[in-house]
């Protein structure tokens, strides 16, 4: 620490007169919404947009140790990022800061440290509904300040689960003043801390659940923090293990947050998560002996059961029904010798073909204690058909209860359908979205799937072309795009170019901002979808963070998600890109609904896919060579309905100008592309949008700056 504070000392002049040029305001200057205002809209920061220079207590550092560990503890894509607030924990002082890259040592944002208070300076950016300062790397780095050093971080805020509700159990917005801030919950009689939805896998937030009270309200952890996750590709510590669901913890502590109307709290280190008290049975290892059933098998399930904290499983029950009729309940049976962990019980055979059996087991311990699995029962079952048929791709991918998780998830299964999309179709653009094939039974809901590429015959699945029919033999999973077939043992190609299905016109409010498992678009997952004479509303659906995907509508809100950056389309990513704006007409977009970050999104395959494409139109001419990046202030301003952005760039780079609301919202691209060196005078032509407040925003390279304008009409 001292070293740390030495370094900061050494340097704290260097930038000063470059920053000095930046008003020092407070985190409630930044942060503070009059109650008169909407809560439910989430306004924006009354300083959205402006360079400033601000104070406060860093509560969690950029890296594990600057010097000796410099992997990252915040999950903030490939940037490095900490929270601050007043030492004092006064109300509206919480701010997320952010260092848009992790390589600009200069700002000497990898050295803050929790026990001492810097000056910042950054551009406040709404990232909605919570607000960031976004640090000023280009084009020349501003560093932080040290301003005072103290024994600790600041003391939590202390919160119950019940308070984050209002009476009548809405949503309770007045904890804004609270967000981005340092909180505790403790457990009592009164508000005892009971964990729920533990979230599994490999995904980004794997390693969070929820957590709930008596009174039917809850909050959910978020494994931002490193320290937190699960994934073996993530963690900061293999040796995590969240707590068993029904467990009940001591206390949790960390950042208030929201997302979706559900507060959040963001546990920034391992000692931000207390003791488990008591926990119930844990049940695991969920089986049954057969992978397809006919209608004279009878079928053995298996679960593994166990007491903990020294408590002994006292009864275990299997609960099943068909076709969603009574609920009848089965006695399981405890093994002997090596195996009295594991509970067995027969489900009898079911003489009908295409029955739909569902079923759940629940272990009970000696403290009264009860634990189900699947955990979740009203979103998740096991489940199987009775076939006296082949198993179709309907089959394996119906999913009625809100999981996603096929009734066949970690079976094999031998399937056949029609490739609809290959790898010169969705080529991706990086390892999360890479490279994918779909294969499709007909038309119709669940009659899509996509194929992984590991197991025996996994290389295969590059050379497949579309009109493929196949027979493809592996095992079912859930993954982060989705339902596949994987760990191939087997690929025939039957036929080539076949037709493909026709694709199913959806409409855009279908799909919306479903999340994983939402049945409505579940259904459609992997499928040929159509959109027609859609909208884009936003070209940017990311804000300020470009992933190439834009919101589009029919003409019906909630819009949908179109990803551009994983097709092979004359819209795909790059200089040579065309690039969609606010107001950018389509006849109709077809591709596969596919999964990404947890998001149904469309993506068109190839330009054939794309009709009737009518843009506005954007216009900028070079003049001379500058020597410096800037931003001039729009003229004329106010304005009504056009004004002139001028912009200089000294070098080539890839640069983007983006107009948003007062809310953040993005509402036109001018600019978004390869240019080379000069000051270009570009018109924007605002005679669509409402009279208001709003922002413009130049990037290129490491070079960001924003402006207010305003539009008078």
């Amino acid at each position: 620490m001292k070293m740390k504070s030495l370094m900061l000392a050494i340097v704290l002049f260097t930038g000063f007169s470059f920053a000095q040029q930046y008003p020092l305001v407070t985190l409630q200057d930044i942060n503070f919404i009059h109650d008169s205002l909407n809560p439910s809209t989430w306004p924006n920061s009354p300083m959205a947009g402006d360079t400033v220079r601000v104070r406060g207590q860093v509560l969690v550092s950029p890296l594990v140790n600057a010097q000796t560990d410099r992997r990252i503890i915040l999950s903030a894509g490939t940037r490095w990022a900490s929270y601050i607030q007043a030492h004092d924990a006064s109300e509206w002082t919480g701010l997320m800061i952010l260092q848009n890259d992790t390589t600009t040592q200069g700002t000497l944002f990898d050295l803050a440290d929790t026990t001492a208070t810097y000056e910042f300076t950054g551009v406040v950016t709404p990232y909605p509904p919570a607000t960031e300062l976004v640090l000023i790397t280009a084009p020349q780095p501003i560093e932080i300040s040290l301003i005072e050093q103290h024994a600790k971080k600041p003391d939590p805020i202390p919160l119950t689960i019940d308070s984050c509700y209002l009476p009548d159990g809405s949503f309770n917005y007045n904890l804004r003043k609270y967000l981005g801030m340092y909180v505790i919950f403790t457990s009592d009689e009164q508000h005892p801390l009971i964990t729920s939805d533990l979230v599994t896998g490999t995904g980004s937030s794997a390693g969070g659940f929820n957590v709930n009270d008596l009174n039917g309200h809850k909050i959910q952890m978020y494994a931002q923090s490193n320290y937190f996750k699960t994934a073996p590709t993530r963690t900061l510590r293999l040796s995590y293990t969240p707590p068993p669901v029904g467990s009940q913890l001591t206390y949790i502590r960390g950042l208030l947050e929201m997302y979706n109307n559900v507060w959040e709290i963001v546990p920034l280190y391992p000692e931000d998560l207390g003791p488990i008290l008591v926990s119930p049975p844990s049940v695991s290892n969920v089986r049954r002996n057969l992978s397809v059933v006919s209608s004279n098998d009878d079928v053995t399930v298996t679960a593994t059961m166990k007491g903990l904290q020294g408590a002994t499983v006292t009864d275990a029950k299997l609960f099943k029904r068909v076709n969603g009729g009574n609920l009848d309940s089965l006695v399981m049976t405890k093994g002997t010798g090596a195996d009295t962990l594991v509970y067995t019980c027969v489900i009898p055979k079911v003489s009908s073909d295409s029955a739909f059996v569902d079923f759940y087991v629940k272990a009970t311990d000696n403290n009264g204690l009860s634990s189900t699995s699947p955990t979740n029962l009203a979103t998740s079952r096991y489940s199987y058909f009775i076939l006296n048929k082949p198993l179709a791709i309907q089959h394996v991918r119906y999913s009625p209860f809100g999981s996603a998780y096929s009734s066949y998830n970690g079976y094999r299964v031998t399937i056949n359908g029609v490739v609809t999309a290959d790898t010169s179709d969705i080529p991706g653009n990086h390892s999360s979205n890479p490279p994918r094939v779909y294969i499709q039974n007909g038309q119709g809901p669940w009659s899509a799937i996509l194929l992984g590429t590991t197991g025996a015959h996994g290389s295969e699945v590059t050379n497949l072309k579309r009109g493929d029919n196949i027979t493809v033999e592996g095992v079912i999973s859930l993954g982060s795009l989705g339902v596949r077939i994987d760990s191939l043992a087997a690929i025939i190609v039957n036929s080539q170019n076949n037709p493909l299905p026709e694709p199913e016109y959806v409409l855009t409010e279908t799909i919306g901002t479903s999340v994983l498992g939402t049945v409505a678009a579940e259904q459609w997952s992997g499928c040929l979808v159509t959109y027609k004479n859609v909208t884009v509303d936003l070209a940017n659906a990311d804000g300020t963070y470009n992933y190439g995907e834009s919101y589009v509508n029919d003409g019906v809100l909630p819009h949908t998600r179109v990803i551009w950056s994983d097709g092979n389309t004359s819209f795909n990513v790059g200089a040579a890109a065309v690039k969609v704006n606010a107001g950018d007409k389509f006849a109709s977009i077809t591709g596969v609904l596919g999964l990404t970050h947890a998001y149904y999104k469309l993506t068109p395959r190839k330009d054939d896919d794309i009709t009737g494409y009518v843009p506005t139109s954007v216009e900028a001419e070079a003049i001379g060579s500058p020597a410096d990046y800037s931003l001039k202030q729009n003229f004329p301003n106010p304005f009504n309905p056009t004004t002139n952005i001028v912009y200089s760039i000294p070098k080539s780079g890839f640069v983007t100008i983006k107009i948003y609301n007062i809310l953040g919202q993005e509402v036109k691209v001018l600019a978004n592309r390869m240019m080379n060196p000069g000051t270009y005078n570009v018109a924007f032509d605002a005679s669509s949008l409402n009279s208001g407040v709003y922002f413009y925003s130049l990037t290129v390279d490491n070079f960001a700056q924003v402006k207010k304008m305003m539009l008078l009409k």
